[in-house]
């Protein structure tokens, strides 16, 4: 496959990727942190969840004003913005004195993050051939998880050295780098597009109308990324809880296995582009049968609770579980989005579905952590085994909508 790259196309993929291990770097930093933080401004980790839901609530719907304006402005115009306020963010968290006044902060850091992906998926359709397209999101995905090694590998070790803020200027100057980079090449890049661009008539951009038949099918795929969020952000966030809760485990350790999780996710990006192209050919048959996947290794993590104690079986099965939720949302929101290239809306639609992914996770880690407390993890498994059967479902109720409405049927 790698053959049929030519360099420019290579070029654009790792400059993007670059972007996207930014964004993680200026974004995830200070969750990383979050215990360390706590014990040096004397609060509990209730008192700063103000701040990571500030982040959140706005990261997640500026997904919907970053489609809208990816469609309508320069989307490298765009993606300047969100380094440049994002780095200002990280700064500006440097000197942010206050609980209040560190939510406001990291409340518009992460409407700055909302202008990257929708717009990267627009210069993907624009600049990069359907051949390169799959190559090209795997790797910019794999930002996402070298961002998260990174920052879970780095941040302990940094902080025996320095304070925690340090830590997060240091990351605005690595954020920093990156943009002068971005700065200098991206006008180079994208001078060429592969697609001619819709011809402007008064003043508009003509645009090919959507059918109405989209509008179930499209209704059916935002349903099972809200699955694919509750899944992929709740299995990650209280992997660390469960193992040393059910297992005993040091919460050093339990911690760790977080990095794990992103490690198997970079296999499980290029693993999903391979079998989708290989074998199904279709992002959505892709995502159904991902789904029944998770939902049975949930299914064999529910019934070795009452066969056998075994942390390490555990782990493997929910890095199983997280890396099947990587590849849905890899097809549903790096895939589905191409389908709307004749129609000018890939940004608007990418970021209408991306923002669901942060609806599920809003919604599971309220759900979860109650469900845990109120019934165990054993019930809390086996909801993961619900919402997995459900996003499946749902992915094989949209599918023959789907196809009927990309072929033009």
């Amino acid at each position: 496959m790698e053959k049929r790259i030519c360099p420019r196309a290579r070029a654009i993929t790792w400059m993007l990727t670059l972007v996207y291990f930014a964004s993680y770097l200026l974004r995830i930093n200070f969750a990383v942190m979050i215990v360390k933080i706590c014990s040096d401004m004397s609060l509990a980790e209730t008192d700063l969840a103000i701040v990571l839901t500030g982040l959140t609530v706005a990261y997640g719907g500026g997904q919907l004003i970053s489609g809208l304006l990816g469609d309508r402005l320069k989307p490298t115009f765009l993606i300047t913005l969100g380094l440049v306020i994002a780095v200002l963010c990280n700064v500006a968290m440097f000197f942010a004195p206050t609980v209040p006044i560190m939510t406001v902060v990291w409340t518009v850091n992460g409407f700055a993050h909302s202008l990257f992906w929708p717009p990267i998926i627009r210069l993907l359709s624009t600049y990069i051939t359907d051949a390169e397209y799959g190559y090209a999101n795997v790797r910019i995905s794999w930002g996402s998880s070298f961002g998260t090694i990174f920052l879970y590998l780095a941040c302990p070790l940094l902080l025996t050295v320095m304070p925690w803020r340090t830590v997060i200027l240091c990351c605005a100057g690595g954020g920093a780098v990156i943009l002068v980079l971005w700065l200098v090449l991206s006008s180079r890049l994208f001078d060429t597009p592969v697609r001619e661009t819709p011809v402007k008539k008064e003043g508009r951009e003509a645009r090919k109308p959507l059918p109405h038949s989209v509008i179930l099918p499209v209704a059916l795929i935002m349903l099972a990324i809200l699955c694919q969020g509750m899944l992929r952000d709740g299995v990650t966030n209280w992997m660390p809880s469960y193992m040393s809760e059910a297992f005993g485990l040091p919460e050093e350790q339990a911690i760790l296995s977080t990095v794990i999780l992103a490690v198997f996710s970079v296999v499980s990006f290029a693993f999903f582009s391979f079998v989708n192209e290989r074998l199904f050919h279709d992002e959505l048959s892709c995502a159904a049968t991902t789904f029944v996947a998770a939902a049975i290794a949930s299914a064999v993590l529910f019934g070795l609770n009452f066969l056998v104690s075994s942390a390490a079986m555990s782990m493997l099965l929910m890095a199983l579980v997280v890396g099947c939720m990587h590849g849905i949302n890899l097809m549903l929101i790096a895939y589905v989005p191409r389908r709307f290239i004749p129609y000018n809306r890939v940004s608007t639609f990418s970021g209408m579905l991306n923002s669901c992914t942060y609806v599920g996770a809003s919604i599971s880690n309220i759900c979860f952590a109650a469900i845990a407390a109120a019934k165990g993890w054993s019930a809390t498994v086996l909801v993961w085994v619900a919402v997995a059967a459900i996003g499946a479902l749902l992915c094989f109720a949209a599918l023959p909508l789907w196809r009927h409405f990309y072929r033009g049927e």
